[in-house]
């Protein structure tokens, strides 16, 4: 399998936790009685389910947009026979500069992750990750590593959140307790 082929099956892969995760911290409006009996606030859920569909897929398109150029840039310099261009993506990201050292340090394990993917054998994402890490215990390694790298890269980039944004904390400790859980289940399943 050619180095495209893995890339797709990365992305496709790391799409699909993407939209797991979405399905974890955007809730779906619950349909009640009142919805049902009362056209107008019908429709109203209508707007409201509408709307989460739309905030699920913003998620995911917003949670991919790094990972996607982290993929293509391993891609291209295991293609090019040379190590990933982590500096580039200072040119090509709007995270604040006060973020930028953490945002390279994340893109950087991720470009790691990616690079060791690619160079696996398998037919599957499944496959790239025991053929990469050999073992439950090395991939909870780089898991942990992630981890880590996020954390740092979502405490950098709260405090010009706060502003704007509120609750911004405890969005973000749902969605790290989250991918954490995912994580330590996708790495049991992985290697039982």
């Amino acid at each position: 399998m050619g180095i495209n082929e893995k890339k797709d099956l990365i992305l496709r892969y790391e799409e699909l936790q993407a939209q797991l995760l979405a399905g974890r911290v955007i809730f779906k409006p619950p349909l009640t009685a009142w919805y049902i009996l009362m056209p107008l606030i019908f429709i109203y859920y209508f707007y409201r389910l509408q709307k989460y569909a739309k905030s699920r897929k913003d998620f995911v398109y917003n949670y991919m947009r790094s990972r996607r150029r982290a993929i293509e840039e391993a891609a291209d310099a295991l293609e090019d026979h040379r190590q990933p261009d982590i500096a580039g993506f200072r040119e090509f990201t709007t995270v604040p500069a006060e973020a930028m050292d953490a945002y390279i340090a994340w893109i950087a394990v991720l470009a790691e992750h990616y690079t060791d993917l690619l160079k696996g054998d398998g037919t599957c994402c499944e496959d790239l990750i025991r053929s990469a890490y050999n073992g439950r215990g090395n991939y909870l390694l780089f898991l942990n590593r992630l981890n880590r790298s996020e954390h740092q890269l979502n405490r950098a980039l709260t405090p010009g959140l706060e502003v704007d944004i509120p609750d911004v904390m405890e969005t973000i400790t749902l969605m790290e307790t989250q991918v954490e859980q995912m994580r330590r289940a996708e790495a049991e399943r992985i290697f039982p």
